[in-house]
């Protein structure tokens, strides 16, 4: 086999296991959502033990990077994505992860149904924000940024609408427990928030692989609204 088909292979191996991850990350998401929405208190031990895969995935793929990085002498467009897609699969995971916290919250307060719908529109968002990264993975060379700004802008309107709720139903508690449970809402709400600038960070990382530079999205967002 030639050293080219080789590198093709390493190459397209890492793209694979890169879209395996965050394919694996959307399976989590939305079996978390099915979990909420149904009140499968039951089912968030399966999200935590999903999530598993996942970290076994980032070490995975970090491993197989590295060692191709350091055997297979990858140059250019190559090493990019070899070192930029050691920096998505860590955002991809901790993504993840504030899919397994949401499970968790669900499982110990069973919250009221007024706390779980003002998350789950957020949490309907991010969703939204990983479809849209499908499309990155399959091609590189597409651009997001539009897209991925005014999902982001959604996200932090949501999330200050639902922060406000929270603060207001705080005020108005009547007993520690109450206390507790929305405190803990509040968290799950700031994480899905968090989970909106870690989807900019993967558009700014995969930015790196296409074009060797790292610029801020906002940025590229704002040059792009200016020729439009």
């Amino acid at each position: 086999m030639s050293l080219n088909k080789i590198l093709d292979n390493d190459i397209k191996q890492l793209r694979n296991m890169l879209e395996d991850m965050i394919s694996e990350t959307k399976v989590q998401f939305a079996e978390t959502f099915e979990i909420i929405t149904k009140n499968n208190v039951e089912g968030a031990a399966l999200i935590v033990e999903h999530d598993k895969i996942i970290n076994d995935k980032l070490n995975e793929f970090t491993s197989t990077a590295l060692w191709k990085i350091a055997k297979q002498q990858l140059v250019a467009r190559d090493l990019r994505l070899a070192v930029g897609g050691i920096l998505l699969a860590r955002e991809i995971e901790i993504i993840a992860d504030y899919s397994k916290k949401l499970c968790i919250f669900f499982s110990k307060f069973k919250p009221t149904k007024k706390y779980t719908t003002s998350i789950l529109n957020l949490f309907q968002l991010v969703i939204d924000m990983l479809d849209s990264f499908s499309e990155l993975f399959s091609n590189f060379d597409t651009n997001l940024v539009v897209k991925v700004m005014e999902l982001e802008a959604q996200i932090n309107k949501e999330f200050e609408e639902l922060y406000s709720y929270l603060v207001k139903a705080l005020k108005k508690a009547e007993n520690n427990e109450e206390v507790l449970e929305i405190s803990e809402a509040m968290k799950q709400a700031k994480n899905l928030e968090r989970a909106g600038d870690h989807l900019l960070t993967v558009q700014e990382i995969v930015s790196f692989i296409r074009t060797g530079r790292f610029e801020e999205t906002s940025e590229i967002y704002d040059n792009l609204k200016t020729l439009m």
